[in-house]
């Protein structure tokens, strides 16, 4: 389930794909079961009216746990070389774990993506910060670059 009862995918394709018909930008939420921070975020600051709304109409949620051990499928396993180190991809935590290093270039939680429908950035990524404020400026922040793109399309 996902916090304060907002609708969330558990999988970055279907989020993806979700966003994409949905005609709305992504936030990442990369996380994991033993964060303190995360749950913290989304105790003090998600819980605020203006930030739940646009969570919960604007954006399409999409929470990746880093620390899920739920093992991946045979097929979908795979070696990473992420900063010259083989690794073994067998979980899913591996797996958002190896993308939100990959991708983003970060291994901590909690940390957020604010996504257009092709992937790419719409604004800088957010770390721990319970300042509400200053999450609603990078949620309507990211939402304003998300329209200008598509205005210009």
């Amino acid at each position: 389930h996902c916090p304060h009862d907002l609708n969330c995918f558990f999988d970055y394709d279907e989020g993806m794909s979700i966003a994409k018909k949905e005609k709305k930008p992504v936030m990442i939420d990369f996380t994991g079961w033993g964060c303190v921070n995360c749950r913290n975020m989304e105790v003090k600051v998600w819980s605020d009216e203006r930030v739940l709304k646009l969570l919960d109409e604007e954006y399409v949620l999409v929470s990746l746990y880093v620390d899920d051990k739920t093992e991946l499928p045979e097929n979908e396993q795979y070696v990473s070389s992420l900063g010259g180190i083989e690794k073994k991809i067998k979980t899913i935590g591996n797996k958002w774990s190896d993308l939100q290093a990959s991708k983003f270039g970060a291994n901590s939680q909690p940390f957020y993506v604010l996504l257009d429908n092709e992937g790419k950035l719409l604004a800088k990524p957010y770390v721990f910060d319970l300042n509400i404020d200053s999450y609603v400026k990078f949620l309507e922040g990211g939402l304003k670059e998300y329209k200008k793109r598509n205005t210009i399309k």
